[in-house]
């Protein structure tokens, strides 16, 4: 009976038209039902965000370095603070017209592909639902071990809030949770972050606003709002495809075949 079991795993492994979970040894993607506005939303306070959370990962690793490399040729950031401050002189001043505009129609793409991206997921997590697409618990190379196991989302936030990437590396996304890491380095560099801290703690607050570049501490808020929220919301999933699939093993191996599953 167990051998005729792991026959029809075997079949269904090899039918499934739209697998709920793809699991390697370096990370894992996942088909998830969300509200749409959610990734634009966040297309929207950084390009290629939204595409990272719906499972896009080059698409958005793309528009992630994209946003890095227009938004500082045209000075955004450095605008955007001058008009906070109401010098709008020197945020006009400052915008470079040339590599703003280039940023415009990306953003606006970026914001409407990651919508309609989402809707298009939506309907094969469903489905794929629907189909009882197989799951698998464990991958292993030689170098790496991935697995599905319930995980504390508050852990990943915590780690996230010390570093973006740090999160993801708990919740087992090492591509994301290295280009998070590496992403949150770059921006520390640039803005000179930890010297105006530095200066900020004895007292030095003239020389700590001088040191920081508000053109790259403006990248903060973005990364560190997506780090979060993106790895809460990965690991909330995680969680479920654990139960899920365990429900499935159990189904799969110990329930009687005359048992009828309520609706």
């Amino acid at each position: 009976m167990t051998r005729e079991r792991e026959e029809r795993a075997k079949i269904r492994l090899r039918q499934a038209r739209r697998p709920r979970l793809a699991m390697s040894a370096m990370n894992t993607n996942n088909l998830t039902v969300q509200n749409p506005y959610m990734p634009m939303w966040w297309s929207a306070a950084m390009p290629g965000a939204g595409h990272i959370m719906v499972g896009k990962i080059i698409k958005g690793f793309s528009l992630f370095l994209w946003e890095f490399v227009i938004n500082t040729q045209s000075h955004l950031n450095e605008s955007i603070c001058y008009s906070m401050l109401g010098r709008f002189q020197e945020a006009k001043d400052c915008l470079d017209l040339r590599w703003f505009f280039m940023y415009v129609t990306v953003f606006i793409f970026a914001c409407w592909d990651s919508y309609r991206l989402t809707l298009e997921v939506n309907q094969l997590a469903v489905l794929s639902y629907r189909e009882h697409a197989p799951l698998s618990a464990v991958k292993l190379s030689s170098i790496e071990i991935n697995y599905l196991i319930k995980t504390n989302p508050w852990l990943g936030v915590v780690w996230s809030l010390f570093a973006p990437g740090l999160g993801h590396l708990i919740a087992r996304n090492l591509f994301q949770g290295l280009y998070f890491l590496i992403c949150f380095i770059v921006v520390v560099y640039e803005s000179r972050l930890l010297e105006s801290i530095y200066f900020t703690s004895i007292g030095h607050f003239g020389e700590a606003t001088r040191v920081l570049d508000m053109e790259w501490a403006l990248f903060f808020p973005s990364i560190y709002g997506f780090a979060v929220c993106d790895v809460y919301f990965r690991i909330i999933e995680a969680n479920q495809l654990f139960k899920l699939e365990q429900t499935r093993f159990l189904e799969g191996h110990y329930m009687d075949k005359a048992f009828k599953m309520p609706v």
